[in-house]
Order: C-alpha cells, then sequence, then structure tokens
C-alpha cells in the first residue's frame, strides 16, 4: 500500500474497531461499526502504525488514534474524490460550493480534493455534510514558484466569493499551511508539520 498521508481516508477491516483502547469513548466503536472509515492525521507515531482519526455525529465527536497498516482495506486521497457523486445532494451548500469550483481548480494544474465532511460523504457514500458545513478543500504545492503562487491567488479570488466558507490548505514541502497564510505578506507563517502546528520564517517554510 502507498504510504498514507494527512487528509487520506482509509477504509478498515471487520476487525480493526476491536484493537481500540478500552479508554474510547463508546460513541467510537459504534461510529466504526457503522462506517468503518478514518482519516489520516497529521502526527507523529510509533513505527509501523498510522495516526488517524475517528470521526462521529456531531462536531465533538473526534477521536484521535492508530491503526496499522494491515488493519486498511482500502486508502482514497483527496484527489481521488472530485468526480464522486455525493449522497447529501445539492441541497446541501458546502456540495453546491465544491461543484462550484470544481472546474476551476482542475484547471490549475495542481491536484486538488475535498475533505472534511464532504471528503468524508464522498469517499463512504454516508451523509457527512449538513446545510451548515464548511467546504475544506486541499491542494497540493510541492514546488511554489511564482507561476504556482498566481495560480493560488486566482484560486483564492474564486473562493472568497463562495456562498459557504471555505477553508483551503495548501500541502507544500514541510507541511500544510493555509491558503490566506501562504498569500499574506506576513514574515513567518504558520505551518501544520507532524510535530504540531510551528510558526516559521516565510523563507524557510516554502523553499
Amino acid at each position: 500500500m502507498t504510504p498514507p498521508r494527512p487528509h487520506d481516508l482509509l477504509r478498515l477491516s471487520g476487525a480493526a474497531a476491536d484493537a481500540l483502547p478500552a479508554g474510547a469513548p463508546s460513541w467510537v466503536r459504534s461510529a466504526l461499526r457503522a462506517t468503518p472509515w478514518v482519516v489520516v492525521r497529521r502526527a507523529a507515531v510509533p513505527d509501523g502504525l498510522i495516526a488517524v482519526g475517528v470521526r462521529g455525529s456531531g462536531r465533538s465527536h473526534r477521536h484521535a488514534w492508530s491503526v496499522t497498516p494491515p488493519d486498511v482495506v482500502r486508502r482514497v486521497a483527496p484527489e481521488d474524490l472530485v468526480d464522486v457523486p455525493s449522497a447529501s445532494g445539492a441541497e446541501v451548500a458546502a456540495i453546491r460550493a465544491f461543484r462550484a469550483v470544481r472546474t476551476l481548480l482542475d484547471e490549475s494544474g495542481m491536484a486538488w480534493g475535498p475533505t472534511g465532511s464532504v471528503g468524508f460523504e464522498l469517499a463512504t457514500g454516508s451523509p457527512a455534510a449538513s446545510p451548515d458545513s464548511d467546504l475544506d478543500l486541499l491542494v497540493r504545492a510541492p514546488q511554489l514558484t511564482s507561476a504556482v503562487l498566481n495560480r493560488l491567488a486566482a484560486v483564492r479570488r474564486h473562493l472568497d466569493r463562495s456562498e459557504v466558507r471555505i477553508d483551503c490548505q495548501v500541502e507544500i514541502r514541510t507541511g500544510a499551511i493555509a491558503l490566506d497564510e501562504l498569500l499574506s505578506a506576513g514574515r513567518d507563517v504558520l505551518v501544520k508539520t507532524p510535530l504540531g502546528p510551528q510558526l516559521l520564517p516565510r523563507a524557510l517554510a516554502v523553499r
């Protein structure tokens, strides 16, 4: 299996939930049995483990966990979900917004895809996006050339006109950075790394 990356969605084997520690919240086991999918977290874990998060029915239902590669039966990256139909349909604003930005991001030439509730719904086929959901996006830009930054600036102008709040994270060499942060004029930028958020000099973070 290709090593999973943050925001990838993993379908687990039927036995994976049995490995939950005894102290896990009661809802976690039920959530995994109903929808045996987890999202890869950006966190440091011992060799041989994959840092993941379990989603429950509400925003407060998030549980950090780790699994082993044999627990995984399928891996789906955000960019694999661009053309997948949704379970909720166009009545959910985040789904409408996702469809509206798809052409623009496809034309940017960068790898991209939905994360968050929209990505989870598209990967699992289970409704997860609600009427008040934001749209979370991931764009991969390992080389931040002037041309790439210009394309990202055009993307931001379009996203700013959306009917819902869109949180766009740009995956760079050192981690992930919010699109607005990347395009700001600040000397330092906040980068999400496996060791947690770090405030790094811009020249170091984006080189």
